[in-house]
C-alpha cells in the first residue's frame, strides 16, 4: 500500500494533465518522417480545399483539375483511375466540372470513339493560383540546392507506394 502525501510531499502532475506543449518524443526515423508526411498532407489538404472552395467545387473535383493540369488533357478513365473513382462517378464528375464551366469534352486526337477532358480558362486560371502558391512556398522553404534532393525522396517514395501491399 503506498502511504498518502503529506504536507512536505509534492506530487508531480499526469502526464496527460500537464499543460507541456512539447512535441510527443520520437521513437525513431521512420516515425519522424512519418510525421513530418503527415503534416505535410495535411497542410496540403488544407491549401487544396481552400482552392476548390474558391472555385466552388469539391475536393474530387478539384484533384481532378489539377490532374488535368499536371497532364494535361486525358481520357476521363485514366483521371478516374488516378483519382480511384468508378465510371460512373466519374462521368458525373466530368458532368460537374463542365456545367461549371472548368473543362470541356474534346475528341480524343488518336481514338474518334473517345474523348478527352480539357481544362478550360477558367478552370486554369483556379488551378494555376494554387500553382503559384505551391511554387512560391518551395522556393522559400528549400534553397536551389536541396530541391533536387527532395524531388527524390517524394518521387522514391511515391513509387514505393505505388507497389507497396497492405
Amino acid at each position: 500500500m503506498t502511504p498518502a502525501p503529506d504536507a512536505q510531499t509534492t506530487v508531480a502532475p499526469r502526464a496527460d494533465t500537464r499543460a507541456d506543449t512539447r512535441p510527443e518524443p520520437r521513437t525513431d526515423d521512420v516515425t519522424a518522417v512519418l510525421v513530418a508526411l503527415q503534416h505535410l498532407q495535411s497542410r496540403i489538404a488544407s491549401v487544396n480545399d481552400r482552392m476548390a472552395k474558391g472555385m466552388g467545387v469539391g475536393a474530387t473535383d478539384y484533384l481532378a483539375l489539377v490532374h488535368l493540369s499536371v497532364h494535361g488533357d486525358t481520357p476521363p478513365k485514366k483521371v478516374g483511375e488516378a483519382l480511384g473513382l468508378s465510371s460512373g462517378a466519374m462521368t458525373a464528375l466530368a458532368d460537374r466540372l463542365e456545367a461549371a464551366g472548368l473543362v470541356v469534352r474534346l475528341q480524343h486526337p488518336t481514338d474518334r470513339r473517345s474523348f478527352v477532358l480539357a481544362l478550360t480558362a477558367q478552370g486554369s486560371s483556379g488551378v494555376d493560383e494554387a500553382g503559384i502558391l505551391y511554387g512560391r512556398v518551395v522556393r522559400e522553404a528549400l534553397s536551389a540546392s536541396r530541391r533536387p534532393v527532395a524531388e527524390a525522396v517524394f518521387r522514391d517514395l511515391g513509387d514505393a507506394l505505388g507497389v507497396a501491399t497492405p
